[in-house]
């Protein structure tokens, strides 16, 4: 392997309301938005070295939206795989799932811009994972509460 590419280790978490029917996505600053030729994501990012990846989630929500998510109520739904994250860059991200309050106190870093609750069938343009993405692992989370 050429030394300039490397394997990048991530999570995401889809954080939705206590009923699954919406789920909160995160605007990022005009740098990332640029970075990412999106607007709106979810809680994430680098899985540091010696962390785990449900580590990861609980560090991330809490850096980004001032979340203390309790680790009983994280599950990991998806691993996706991306060769192509970054040029150079070949990134597995393993996908969790929470459910909070919607009136629960969102402290955002100045990474992001806003956050807003969005129902699944009106989800907005611009987003770093695809609709089909969030929809699938939508459906995988809601399952798993059942």
């Amino acid at each position: 392997m050429e030394p300039n590419k490397i394997f990048g280790l991530g999570v995401f978490v889809c954080v939705f309301n206590k009923d699954f029917s919406k789920i909160m996505l995160i605007k990022r600053n005009e740098e990332k938005r640029k970075k990412w030729n999106a607007d709106w994501g979810n809680v994430g990012g680098k899985i540091e070295f010696g962390e785990t990846s449900l580590q990861a989630c609980i560090r991330e929500a809490q850096e980004e939206t001032g979340l203390d998510i309790d680790p009983s109520e994280l599950r990991e739904v998806y691993v996706k795989e991306t060769p192509n994250f970054l040029p150079q860059v070949h990134a597995i991200h393993f996908v969790y799932a929470a459910s909070i309050d919607e009136n629960s106190e969102i402290t955002l870093n100045s990474e992001s811009d806003g956050y807003e609750w969005f129902k699944l069938e009106e989800l907005p343009d611009r987003m770093i994972d695809s609709k089909e993405d969030i929809i699938k692992w939508w459906t995988l989370a809601k399952a798993d509460k059942k």
